[in-house]
């Protein structure tokens, strides 16, 4: 991260080591060179400055399709490549994308205290902005309905955010131990390799039985299926469960709601 910011001129003169995960929101007029790289003498763009942290898309079906679309490398493979007339440059850039986006052009579809003014070809026409291939690469799908004024001003429910980082911490060293002995020691299950990742899954004979079913009818491509099951090996691993159950892969499923609907609520994906 230190080496890439300083190449960018982004280093500050008086700490100059980078010690805390980058967070990046271009504006969604961002041009494909300041995303992905590029210039004369190629530089990194947004998402390698990203490298490592959080890069989020607000707005996501404005970003212009092709630069969209140029994000389905860095998703992938962890890195993007700058071609130029005397070469090519690799610059690294494994971040975790996260994108939001309204449910319609007006932003009040499937809200019971608003009525949608937008045509149902208006409303498929702005999904149909992120295309399929970008869609199977994110890996969690999630409905955001509108928060209610009460739910605003009461106290925050849920588990406080030290217990959350506990339990994700835990999460990530019995990944980190899986790949032991495999050559992938240290990897988390995003970025273990498919090959390895299906013989670490863990799946239950039941649990295989479930997946298939829901392929078929689903319609999953292969990609969405490796992502179905690095997604519920996450949860059973935050659930300090040996196996991959039933239960883990319906939640892991459930957070694809962008392949089972055109028309999706509020949403972020990432």
């Amino acid at each position: 991260m230190t080496r890439i910011y300083s190449v960018c001129g982004q280093l500050a003169p008086r700490d100059p080591l980078m010690t805390a995960r980058p967070f990046r929101a271009p504006h969604h007029a961002v041009s494909l060179q300041a995303l992905m790289g590029g210039g004369a003498l190629p530089r990194p763009g947004e998402v390698s400055l990203a490298h490592l942290g959080v890069l989020f898309l607000d707005e996501l079906p404005e970003f212009r399709r092709d630069v969209l679309e140029a994000l389905r490398q860095p998703i992938e493979e962890g890195r993007v490549l700058v071609a130029r007339v005397h070469g090519t440059v690799a610059f690294p850039a494994r971040c975790m994308v996260i994108g939001a986006m309204n449910p319609c052009p007006c932003g009040y579809r499937g809200d019971p205290g608003h009525v949608c003014v937008c045509s149902p070809a208006q409303r498929n026409r702005y999904v149909r902005r992120l295309s399929g291939p970008l869609i199977d690469r994110m890996d969690l799908h999630v409905d955001v309905p509108r928060v209610s004024g009460a739910d605003l001003t009461a106290p925050a429910p849920g588990e406080a955010s030290h217990e959350v980082r506990a339990r994700v911490v835990r999460a990530r060293a019995i990944q980190a131990a899986r790949g032991m002995g495999l050559g992938t020691a240290g990897l988390t299950n995003g970025t273990m390799p498919p090959a390895q990742m299906r013989r670490r899954s863990g799946l239950t004979d039941e649990a295989r039985r479930f997946l298939h079913r829901a392929i078929d009818q689903l319609s999953l491509s292969p990609r969405a299926y490796d992502r179905v099951v690095r997604v519920a090996r996450t949860i059973a691993d935050l659930e300090e469960a040996g196996e991959v159950g039933v239960p883990h892969l319906a939640e892991a499923l459930e957070y694809r709601t962008l392949d089972r609907a055109a028309e999706p609520h509020r949403s972020e994906v990432g």
